[in-house]
């Protein structure tokens, strides 16, 4: 279970103070497909990279299981987010002179990880992307490119995925099939998804959809 206690994060000071989450408080089951959904600067994607330890500057907890993060130095943050989070975005943030696999083998690489061949070549069936290894960003689609993106940020096996308008950047059939894609892996392997959007039909095929409007939680 991932636990959200009176979670506050404002930017600037003085009269340029912005309240970007107001005591937040939600929580997320694991082995579920949960939506995030809000306007443009309700503070959606505040509460995702708080909650993927990209940011830690922020007032009160975020409990996975018995831990809090917002606790953690740098050095037990970096270790938490290599293990637990995967991250996709909206714009792919493929490395442009490395191909596909090479781009996708990249975390394990820094972090001098030996690779499960078997689940990679399994995981990368399941995305459709197993005959386009080794081309590189260039030559892929952008609906391609972000399964290479998703490839990259399930091959270490994190307990969670958390997406930041994942479907934005791509055309609404590529979108369709990404999300279509991203739901067979919750309902298939048990991932645990958290996804922010702004587009209702996608929020709607989550199991569970928390809404945020100017910083706090509304609806759960």
């Amino acid at each position: 279970m991932i636990q959200i206690k009176d979670l506050n994060k404002t930017y600037g000071e003085g009269t340029n103070t912005v309240h970007a989450l107001r005591n937040c408080n939600v929580e997320f089951e694991y082995g579920k497909f949960t939506a995030i959904i809000g306007t443009s600067g309700s503070g959606k994607s505040t509460l995702l990279h708080l909650m993927g330890g990209l940011d830690t500057k922020a007032e009160g907890e975020i409990f996975y299981d018995d831990e809090d993060i917002l606790r953690y130095s740098d050095a037990q943050l970096a270790k938490f987010r290599r293990k637990n989070i995967g991250f996709v975005f909206q714009f792919f943030n493929l490395v442009p002179e490395l191909t596909a696999k090479e781009n996708i083998f990249l975390p394990m690489m820094i972090d001098k990880v030996k690779v499960d061949e078997e689940y990679f070549d399994k995981l990368t069936e399941k995305l459709g992307i197993s005959e386009r290894l080794t081309h590189y960003p260039s030559q892929l689609s952008g609906g391609q490119q972000q399964r290479v993106a998703i490839a990259r940020a399930l091959i270490h096996k994190p307990k969670v995925l958390l997406c930041d308008e994942p479907t934005g950047n791509l055309d609404s059939q590529s979108g369709k099939e990404v999300l279509r894609l991203l739901r067979e892996l919750q309902s298939e392997d048990g991932q645990t998804i958290i996804m922010v959007t702004h587009d209702g039909n996608i929020a709607d095929q989550a199991d569970r959809i928390v809404r945020i409007e100017d910083g706090q939680i509304k609806c759960v």
